[in-house]
């Protein structure tokens, strides 16, 4: 009972310590998110919303898939409602605290928008507590880069990862209808998860070949999603044309953009190489190719979170145009592989990495002010730093003898 208790409270702290800090920091692209929620409101309808002109938009233009959208607009509502709620309590109550009207006029909208990163947190330890575990559920939320990560930057990258997990979870459970919506769900959100894909179908075909059918959820998913932003017939060339010119290329053509991975360490920060992308490809397509073949050859659920991992953690490592959060998937993965196989190896690789991202995310941001820590990011330690991220890499690869094979 005082077990039960003591946890439960332990959990509530959490939750609360995430909103405490959302609105302590307000990373840029917050700004962008924002807008883009604010915009959606002020609209009647969202059809022709990512043809609207440069001019309209107080920072980018959108440039995330409709569940995105979709996302910010809703926190958009929740701010409105609660700014609603607060001031007609503040009207009709005589004591009601005023000081609150003035709290969420400053940072309501802050908190709004982090929420869904917040809750998603709390689903993600709700499916490892599912799958059996506990202890890695409260390691997840105990952990300084997740809660830096969904409450302090903010951004959308939580549920995303939320989604794609549990798609992964009920894929492994034969809840192929679910699984499928949730994946469908994810990459419409944002196509940070995308490459999950490819795993995510041999796993489908290999294990469920009479089932097939259900993976028609995924694109039905979307383009319902996708539907009120261009309500025409022809929304799967519009969702396509989207995707190819707005979405996937991004805002820069930089070898990296914050991240530690190899071009960092050849190249350095903010640098575009003729070879990068010429790199990236030599490496990533024949890891591909290895991994899924290893995959068709033994299909089994610890194979697939084990290549899944070591394909998000590769695109990190070796593609280009990486931002610090990108290495993100590979934490939410190995925290459900502990789950399934835990070893000593793996739990130190989990921690060394875990650390690596923090201080990636802290990078170039440096919120909170910690001038001892700021003083660290000198060329010398973030080439170590970049160096340290592959070498861990590597490690985990070797690890194939006992997930890979299993």
């Amino acid at each position: 009972m005082i077990r039960n208790i003591s946890l439960t409270l332990l959990l509530l702290f959490l939750f609360v310590f995430r909103f405490y800090l959302a609105f302590h920091a307000k990373h840029g692209d917050m700004y962008n998110n924002i807008s883009w929620g604010r915009m959606a409101y002020k609209l009647e309808s969202l059809a022709g919303y990512y043809e609207l002109p440069k001019e309209v938009w107080s920072h980018s233009r959108p440039n995330q898939p409709p569940g995105s959208i979709l996302l910010h607009l809703a926190s958009e509502n929740i701010f409105n409602s609660i700014s609603q709620m607060i001031k007609w309590s503040n009207d009709k109550i005589q004591t009601f605290p005023s000081k609150l009207v003035w709290f969420w006029q400053d940072h309501g909208e802050l908190i709004s928008i982090k929420i869904f990163s917040i809750l998603a947190d709390f689903a993600i330890a709700f499916l490892l507590f599912r799958a059996s575990g506990k202890g890695m559920a409260l390691i997840y939320l105990i952990s300084p880069p997740m809660w830096y990560n969904s409450s302090y930057w903010g951004q959308t990258d939580p549920v995303v990862a939320a989604l794609s997990l549990w798609s992964l979870y009920l894929l492994i459970k034969g809840r192929l209808a679910s699984s499928t919506i949730l994946l469908g769900l994810s990459l419409i959100t944002k196509a940070s998860w995308a490459p999950l894909t490819l795993f995510y179908l041999i796993y489908f075909c290999k294990i469920f070949p009479k089932k097939i059918y259900n993976l028609v959820f995924v694109p039905v998913v979307a383009i319902l999603i996708a539907l009120p932003f261009h309500p025409q017939t022809n929304i799967i060339f519009w969702l396509y044309d989207l995707f190819v010119t707005r979405i996937l290329p991004g805002e820069t053509a930089l070898a990296t953009v914050g991240a530690f991975n190899l071009h960092h360490l050849i190249w350095g920060q903010m640098v575009n190489h003729w070879f990068s992308g010429v790199l990236a490809l030599i490496i990533l397509v024949p890891l591909i190719i290895y991994s899924s073949i290893n995959l068709v050859r033994k299909t089994k659920p610890i194979n697939l979170v084990y290549w899944s991992a070591i394909l998000f953690w590769a695109f990190f490592l070796f593609n280009t145009k990486m931002h610090e959060r990108y290495l993100y998937p590979v934490i939410p993965l190995l925290s459900f592989l502990l789950v399934l196989k835990p070893t000593i190896k793996l739990l130190v690789i989990y921690a060394l990495i875990s650390l690596v991202f923090l201080f990636n995310m802290y990078y170039m941001w440096y919120a909170p002010t910690i001038p001892w820590l700021i003083g660290l990011y000198t060329p010398g330690v973030l080439n170590f730093v970049s160096l340290a991220n592959i070498i861990l890499f590597l490690a985990f690869f070797k690890l194939k003898s006992s997930y890979a094979k299993d």
